[in-house]
């Protein structure tokens, strides 16, 4: 199997998350795929074995609700990622890197505070674990 031309792989947005690793987001990615695509019956014995593959439960506080759309994005929102865009001319100057540079900032783009790259489209939700 042929890659995608360079063009067609170039990311649009990422996800950030202070301190995180590129694993770390991938992981949630995946378990956000898995909550968000797969039907309940096969879920279900999962979520109350394993509540890693659960969102964060608890309360919203200080913020207008976000509407619903994307069921990865708000699951990826909820584990505390923020999503950021990518501007035409950052697109553009992303192709010009090579691709170990590529590797770097993004590396560097998903664990920093404050990306130097992008703006933001969506907050990380502001839900708190509730310890019981």
């Amino acid at each position: 199997a042929q890659s995608a031309p360079l063009p067609a792989t170039l990311p649009e947005r990422f996800y950030n998350r202070p301190g995180a690793s590129v694993a770390t987001r991938d992981a949630d990615l995946a378990r956000c795929l898995a909550i968000a695509t797969q039907p309940m019956a096969d879920i279900g014995p999962a979520v109350v074995k394993d509540r890693r593959l659960t969102p964060p439960v608890g309360t919203a506080q200080d913020g207008p609700p976000i509407p619903p759309d994307d069921p990865i994005e708000t699951c990826m929102s909820n584990r505390g990622w923020r999503l950021y865009a990518l501007s035409p001319r950052e697109r553009a100057t992303w192709t010009r890197l090579s691709p170990a540079a590529r590797t770097r900032l993004a590396d560097t783009l998903t664990g920093t505070t404050t990306p130097r790259w992008g703006h933001l489209v969506r907050p990380a939700s502001r839900l708190r674990l509730i310890r019981r």
